[in-house]
């Protein structure tokens, strides 16, 4: 007899502590250890929690807020509503406060950590939620701070490889100095930014045709997310019915500062013409949330395809830094080119006399080398690290602006690249004749 009670009591525990648990974890919804398969399910699940109410509610939120210049009250209680949202859904949120010009604001950061510990990448997705000054906003960039807030609710309840950055910028209609200097402190900090996804005016589709279509807009080094992507819209094509196209960088987005410093990045928007834009007529009423409901899934699937995955190799540069001026190989100063946001050279770093690149390899393979080029020409390559070398020409001094660029491979044909813009007056070369 005690010992059928011992046994009743023993398994009425065992269920005691089984529903625990399973209350304790309810909301982690996605394993690390699941298999390909089993994650494809699970971003089919992921996508179907998005729906139209979900992505309008929000942007109707925010919208109810007015016109959202840079400094004024109403921009100040947009940003405070961003952070209550990143907050309520369990995100780490903290604000990014920067001064630029005469403008001084501050950019919202919600931050979902990955489980990988061996792993310091980040993959940022953002909007900027501030207006012109007589504008609601709704399509720019209401729409995609939206689909912001949508995805950070959705992949809150679960676990993905990679730290996943939320940020709502300002400053984005001022000259972009927000993201300017979000991306300038980021990489002070060394920040391992792995891509930049950034949505601006997504909400809007007046054709069939337009209905069927998301921009890309992106340069060279970036162009591998964009194949990325690619490939993720036509996996999930039937679910989600919307093709990516890729054009030509623009320099007036948020993800180009990022570009400025050594980061890949592209500009996500709709195909259409936004109607309204930059006017009191952009409003609610010109936005197609059907449209803006499926951009937003097909974006929250590329993220959490791309932070699901393994970075299989990268090559980071790390001297010299971007946007300072060398004397002899010496960091003399800062250039503080912040205002010229359409003269690509914001990030750009000035050489003089001589000086010297080094860069970091980072693989779970061997590398087999390192190759520095200048313009895409082939000059020096090292197989021993630390991965180094004497910036010069190849066959005359290396005077005036030009694209230094790094390529790390791997035994098994993997191989990474970065690049660095660079002004150069440097007088050495590799050959003394042609």
């Amino acid at each position: 007899m005690k010992i059928k009670s011992i046994i009743l009591i023993s398994i009425s525990f065992l269920l005691i502590i089984n529903s625990i648990s399973l209350s304790a974890f309810e909301n982690l919804k996605f394993k690390t250890e699941n298999s390909p398969l089993d994650f494809e399910e699970d971003i089919i699940d992921m996508i179907n929690q998005i729906n139209e109410n979900l992505v309008f509610s929000y942007l109707e939120n925010l919208v109810s807020f007015g016109p959202r210049y840079t400094g004024t009250d109403n921009c100040e209680k947009s940003a405070e509503y961003i952070y209550s949202v990143f907050e309520n859904i369990g995100l780490d949120v903290k604000y990014h406060n920067w001064k630029f010009s005469k403008f001084e604001s501050r950019n919202v950061v919600g931050i979902l950590k990955g489980f990988d510990t061996s792993s310091d990448a980040i993959i940022i997705i953002c909007a900027h939620y501030d207006t012109v000054k007589d504008s609601p906003g709704a399509n720019d960039d209401g729409s995609g701070v939206a689909a912001l807030l949508a995805i950070a609710e959705i992949l809150s309840s679960y676990s993905l490889r990679h730290d996943i950055y939320f940020i709502a910028f300002s400053g984005e209609e001022v000259g972009t100095y927000g993201s300017f200097t979000y991306a300038r402190d980021a990489y002070n900090s060394g920040d391992n930014i792995y891509a930049v996804l950034n949505m601006d005016i997504i909400g809007g589709a007046q054709t069939e045709y337009g209905g069927k279509i998301i921009r890309f807009s992106n340069t060279e080094r970036s162009s591998w997310i964009v194949e990325f992507a690619s490939n993720i819209s036509e996996k999930y094509l039937n679910l989600i019915d919307l093709f990516i196209e890729d054009i030509p960088n623009y320099r007036g987005a948020d993800n180009q500062a990022f570009v400025d410093y050594g980061y890949d990045g592209v500009w996500i928007a709709e195909h259409d013409p936004c109607i309204g834009g930059h006017s009191p007529n952009d409003n609610l009423t010109n936005i197609n949330s059907t449209y803006l409901a499926k951009v937003t899934k097909l974006l929250l699937a590329i993220l959490a395809e791309m932070a699901y995955r393994e970075i299989e190799i990268q090559v980071i540069i790390k001297t010299p830094y971007e946007g300072r001026g060398y004397f002899f190989n010496r960091s003399i100063i800062p250039l503080g080119l912040g205002r010229l946001n359409y003269w690509s050279i914001r990030g750009i770093t000035l050489l003089f006399g001589r000086a010297m690149v080094s860069c970091e390899a980072i693989s779970k393979e061997d590398v087999k080398f390192v190759i520095f080029c200048i313009d895409d020409n082939f000059i020096f390559w090292d197989n021993t690290p630390p991965y180094e070398w004497k910036i010069q020409g190849k066959y005359l001094p290396l005077i005036g602006r030009h694209k230094l660029k790094v390529f790390a491979y791997t035994y098994s044909g993997k191989c990474a690249t970065d690049e660095m813009d660079i002004i150069a007056f440097l007088l050495s070369y590799q050959y003394g004749r042609l």
